[in-house]
């Protein structure tokens, strides 16, 4: 007798087969299959549901489990279900006519014999539209209103219901951002990273409020595209703020079953490195890579697993020990030496600072007027431009920025893209661009995106120097 279950792997659910098979013994549940210990308590409940429900457990003889791929160990809060419906198919205390064999079965029993939905179904498992699913009843919400869920209340009565979600998916924006007030920079810089497909490096005075800026990040970018590209307890985008402590291998994922790390957890989201010269060299290097869109591939005792970065990083740091200097800076009273500063700031690579699209020296000591809501007014209005209006790339681009790496080039276009989407949505003429679906890039444009993407990197080149 073979089911399909669902079984908990690297923080989620993946399908996976039950496998039955009654010998001569006592009467007793054997698991194979590497279970967890959840999994191995669960024969004293199927026991008395099964008891309770008015069904008999198997006499003289024992029950052999296997759960299948062998090679995982299994955590699984709802494979108790599939095992006591497996016992009454194969005792013919159940006739199979009842359970669809195609059907993922994943539900936790009561003592008295009621079926529950695990909580972590909902919030764990991105079923397909094929995958037609048996559990119990519940309260939580599904992201999927067409899913088709198939409930049971309890085994002694055994009358499968369908439940439509009363939910759709819904993404819920943060709201904390909005609830705060910017500079005209910072409402700029908030407007380019939430519009630019390009990262963000945040740099100024130790306590400045930086760190608040970034976080607030995540309020104004654009909603996700899908279920599967968003947080399951908001559906919003994924955010993830690790510190600077954390180890090489809980940052990209590793060990013998190739467990997810964090740099896998906030796929399509925001990722933020707080104090970024904090951290491990080995995690800085291997950033390198997945922010320019390569795949990362992870590789273990003969296993392997390639990742597809699509996440965004909003990066702070301070460029002296001392958390005072930046190359704006003026009159900096240092108390460590030029050797310790300079080899401080030796950790930001050149290869990893060529990744950031934007840099900007943060200054906590400008007028903040501008509220949230309004910069994220705007930036739905720039949104619409970019939409509906393609920039195109003067000629003579190549000649004056000659001496710029293709990258560099490729992101000071990018931003500037973004603030001549600004410049077209805030004017008077902004439907007639539109209704012409394009437009050349000026050379006021570019001239500003050079603030972001451009003079702030050189200055770093010669502040040192």
């Amino acid at each position: 007798m073979t089911l399909k279950t669902l079984i908990s792997h690297q923080h989620k659910l993946q399908v996976a087969e039950v496998e039955l098979e009654l010998i001569p013994g006592l009467p007793q549940i054997h698991y194979l299959g590497l279970p967890d210990k959840i999994i191995k308590e669960s024969f004293y409940r199927t026991k008395a549901a099964l008891k309770n429900s008015g069904y008999e457990f198997p006499v003289s003889k024992q029950v052999i489990v296997n759960i299948k791929p062998n090679h995982l160990r299994k955590s699984s809060r709802g494979v108790e279900l599939a095992i006591a419906i497996g016992l009454l198919l194969m005792t013919e205390q159940l006739d199979s006519r009842l359970v669809d064999p195609d059907w993922i079965i994943y539900g936790e029993l009561g003592l008295d014999g009621r079926v529950y939905e695990p909580s972590d179904l909902a919030s764990q498992f991105t079923p397909s539209d094929s995958d037609s699913i048996l559990t119990g009843e519940s309260l939580f919400e599904w992201p999927n209103q067409s899913q088709d869920l198939h409930r049971l209340k309890k085994l002694s009565e055994f009358e499968t219901f369908q439940q439509v979600s009363k939910v759709s998916y819904s993404p819920q924006r943060p709201k904390d951002g909005l609830h705060y007030f910017f500079s005209e920079d910072e409402a700029q810089f908030l407007t380019l990273m939430a519009l630019a497909p390009v990262h963000g490096l945040l740099a100024g005075t130790a306590g400045s409020g930086k760190s608040t800026l970034a976080r607030n990040l995540i309020s104004f970018l654009n909603p996700p595209q899908s279920y599967l590209q968003s947080d399951s307890r908001t559906h919003w985008l994924p955010h993830i703020e690790t510190h600077s402590s954390i180890t090489t291998a809980a940052f990209l994922g590793g060990g013998s079953q190739l467990y997810e790390g964090e740099i896998e957890r906030v796929k399509g989201g925001l990722l933020i490195l707080d104090e970024m010269l904090e951290y491990d060299s080995d995690i800085l290097d291997s950033l390198r890579g997945p922010m320019t869109g390569q795949t990362l591939r992870l590789a273990r005792s003969g296993n392997f697993r390639e990742i597809k970065p699509t996440f965004k990083v909003v990066a702070t740091t301070n460029f002296c020990p001392c958390g005072k200097w930046t190359p704006d800076a003026k009159n900096v009273s240092c108390r460590f030496s030029r050797t310790r500063c300079g080899r401080y700031l030796e950790r930001l690579s050149g290869p990893l600072l060529d990744r950031f699209g934007i840099m900007y020296f943060y200054s906590s000591n400008k007028a903040r007027m501008i509220d949230g809501q309004t910069v994220l007014e705007n930036i739905s209005k720039i949104q619409s431009t970019l939409n509906h209006v393609t920039f195109l790339e003067p000629q003579w681009v190549a000649e004056v920025y000659r001496s710029l790496t293709s990258r560099r080039l490729d992101l000071l276009t990018k931003v500037c893209q973004v603030i001549a989407a600004r410049r077209v949505a805030l004017s008077r003429d902004a439907e007639k661009v539109r209704s012409a679906k394009k437009a050349e890039l000026t050379l006021e444009d570019y001239q500003q995106a050079e603030k972001w993407s451009l003079t702030p990197f050189q200055a770093l080149d010669r502040g040192m120097s």
